[in-house]
């Protein structure tokens, strides 16, 4: 169920970064997305995504923009499940108490995970980790997208970590330490080839502080 490789998405490309390339200093980052098509260093290549047509500036360059592992799904429905078991368990006692039979009251516990599980899976559909050369990006939301972007020149530290279930599926998560205090801690979770990805991210935090203009 784990991706192997790094299933890298882009908006209807296929990309890489030149390594060492300094992005330009102006231009709209609103513009419409157009990822860059340059031929390419060491990334990997990618396969075609949606992402929001408004994400990415004209003059900014797609790294990858990738999905957690199809794990996600589980981790997310995991409490749901567990409970659904305790009360399959505990049927007989559970179906008395809120007057169905046990048949009827299974049947019941079955259809709510179901929806729990469908949810989780639109959930994994809509969320997307993106890195370009200038910013992070977490994009979520079934209804709506919901986007969370940082700056790589303010991310003061970058760890990879991994929870029981994500060392269990060879996953990790990758923490982002950023200099607003209001939100100083963002993470990717359920990432495959988590360590790949997190030292494709450092290589992008050093190339935009290099790029940064010197007074």
């Amino acid at each position: 169920m784990g991706n192997k490789g790094v299933s890298a998405k882009l908006v209807g490309v296929t990309r890489q970064v030149v390594a060492g390339a300094c992005p330009p200093l102006s231009g709209s980052r609103t513009a419409s997305a157009r990822p860059s098509n340059d031929a390419v260093g060491e990334s990997k290549a990618a396969d075609a995504v949606l992402l929001p047509a408004d994400l990415i500036g004209g003059d900014e360059t797609i790294i990858f923009a990738i999905k957690p592992s199809l794990w996600y799904v589980v981790f997310d429905s995991t409490n749901w499940v567990l409970a659904a078991l305790c009360m399959i368990a505990g049927a007989s006692f559970c179906a008395e108490f809120v007057n169905l039979s046990e048949p009827q009251f299974m049947s019941a516990v079955l259809a709510v995970l179901s929806l729990r599980v469908g949810l989780a899976l639109l959930r994994w559909v809509s969320r997307f980790y993106v890195l370009t050369d200038r910013r992070v990006m977490r994009v979520r939301g079934v209804s709506r997208p919901d986007i969370y972007e940082c700056p790589l020149v303010n991310i003061r530290n970058t760890t990879v970590t991994s929870s029981f279930p994500e060392a269990l599926t060879r996953l990790g998560t990758i923490s982002f330490i950023t200099t607003d205090p209001a939100d100083s801690l963002q993470v990717w979770r359920a990432v495959a080839d988590a360590d790949d990805i997190h030292n494709q991210i450092r290589k992008a935090i050093e190339r935009a502080i290099d790029c940064q203009p010197r007074i």
